[in-house]
């Protein structure tokens, strides 16, 4: 089975729920924030500060990748579009794994460092929901 074939559901799924998924877990967050952190600026910040870097990250890779599919220089025959999508939407779903495994078993020695790992984990899915819309055009255009 087609590599392509295979992500299009996930991709698609994506795309329908990781809005959904980061605003009810930074909500949850800001609940769990006031109630356990003793720093009441940090654990309000932090959910704030994580939504708008989601949606600021997802603006920004579909707009570096809407640039480069109208890129002159880029053959229509190119598949770099579509491995780059790939690519943003795998690095994406890493970087949530990462930050969140980070902020769950790491030690610091700053206070609270590991609720705001745990709060911001998700920013990179912004990433994902990015190439996840870019992939909904690029299949539209097949």
């Amino acid at each position: 089975m087609n590599f392509k074939l295979r992500l299009n559901n996930y991709i698609n799924l994506s795309n329908k729920w990781l809005t959904k998924f980061v605003l009810v877990w930074c909500s949850i967050s800001l609940l769990v924030g006031v109630y356990a952190i003793n720093d009441l600026g940090l654990a309000i910040a932090a959910p704030l500060m994580t939504v708008f870097m989601y949606f600021a990250g997802m603006a920004m890779l579909m707009f570096i990748i809407g640039f480069q599919r109208v890129n002159p220089f880029n053959s229509p025959k190119s598949k770099l579009v579509d491995y780059a999508i790939i690519f943003f939407w795998c690095g994406g779903i890493f970087g949530f794994i990462n930050f969140l495994t980070f902020g769950i078993f790491e030690t610091s020695e700053f206070e609270n460092s590991n609720f705001f790992f745990i709060v911001a984990s998700v920013f990179p899915l912004g990433a994902s929901l990015g190439a996840a819309k870019q992939w909904k055009k690029s299949q539209a255009d097949v």
